[in-house]
């Protein structure tokens, strides 16, 4: 699925209750039609996906939060008492153009509207074109974890930091059932390689990927994968179990490796788990050396457990030495 960004940013832009937007899967469109002709639409529902409302928008939060970036503690106090009671947006406009800051609350505005229409490409998995935007405070990354990022651009000396900017255009989005589909080609992709990896043939069977990626969303899994433009670029599955919460997948498209994906998506699962007083541990082949080698970068080194059975084939293509014991793998 593929989008014009300018039009879904024109949707948000010109939000209404009494007019909703919808995208229409068959066609890669956006329509916009009364609500009483919602209904007439000769579309099944699950061919239309509603773009934001008024209250995703939420043009009244993001004055407040204009305001907090206000640095004039004698124009953040008008400000604030524009926004209280009746006619909150009229009084705004007022002070806004009482200090002569209309110009930055539009562009201030203008970014939060696209940073929505982005998020809502994504989290529905839809491809648009144009650069990732963030907010300057949306900053998930430390320096610790720069892998090819770029280095964050000084700020202006404005009173408000409405500034934006970019990494890659990486983004790590939630994967839910409305954007499972979007992943699936990519977790067969991941299938595949692990049983190239074992010197077997290609299954290419994006079905069962399906089944099994459903499988551990219902099971409670938290799928994480990045993405550029809404294409997915990897992913990162992870299974809580008790106190512990184990990745059992995590995978990064050929292409794009090496360019700080396999670390956004390890250092996210790391802070989720640690956030939720969990310990994360790795389910990894021995055959998974760059798994392996990202990992013990990132200090997860401790082997705890290993899983051993009986050899289906006569020979192997490698053997590893735990202690004095020799595996096959």
């Amino acid at each position: 699925m593929k989008v014009d960004l300018n039009k879904v940013i024109e949707a948000v832009d010109y939000v209404s209750d009494s007019m909703p937007s919808f995208y229409v899967i068959p066609e890669e469109r956006i329509i916009t039609v009364s609500q009483g002709e919602v209904q007439k639409l000769p579309y099944d529902e699950n061919d239309l996906i509603r773009l934001p409302d008024r209250r995703d928008v939420d043009d009244y939060g993001n004055m407040e939060r204009f305001i907090e970036r206000v640095e004039d503690e004698t124009i953040k106090e008008w400000l604030s008492n524009a926004i209280t009671g009746r006619g909150a947006f009229r009084m705004f406009r007022a002070a806004l153009e009482r200090f002569h800051m209309l110009n930055e609350w539009y562009d201030y505005r203008e970014r939060c509207h696209r940073v929505l229409a982005m998020d809502w490409c994504e989290q529905n998995g839809i491809e648009y074109e144009g650069p990732r935007y963030v907010i300057e405070e949306e900053d998930d990354y430390e320096d610790e974890y720069d892998d090819g990022w770029d280095e964050p651009e000084e700020k202006p000396a404005v009173i408000v930091q409405a500034s934006t900017r970019t990494r890659n255009n990486f983004r790590k989005v939630d994967i839910g059932r409305k954007n499972i589909s979007q992943l699936i080609f990519l977790a067969s992709d991941y299938r595949d390689e692990q049983l190239m990896k074992r010197g077997k043939k290609k299954a290419d069977d994006p079905d069962r990927a399906e089944a099994e990626m459903e499988a551990a969303l219902a099971k409670g899994a938290r799928i994480t994968a990045v993405s550029e433009n809404g294409r997915f670029l990897g992913y990162i599955v992870a299974v809580p179990s008790e106190e512990t919460v184990c990745v059992t997948e995590a995978y990064v498209r050929k292409e794009m490796r090496r360019r700080g994906i396999g670390t956004m998506l390890v250092t996210n699962a790391a802070e989720t788990a640690r956030e939720n007083g969990e310990k994360l541990v790795f389910s990894v082949a021995p055959d998974q050396n760059e798994m392996i080698l990202l990992l013990a970068k990132l200090g997860f080194g401790t082997l705890s457990k290993l899983e051993i059975s009986a050899s289906e084939e006569a020979e192997t293509a490698e053997n590893i030495n735990v202690g004095s014991h020799r595996f096959s793998i």
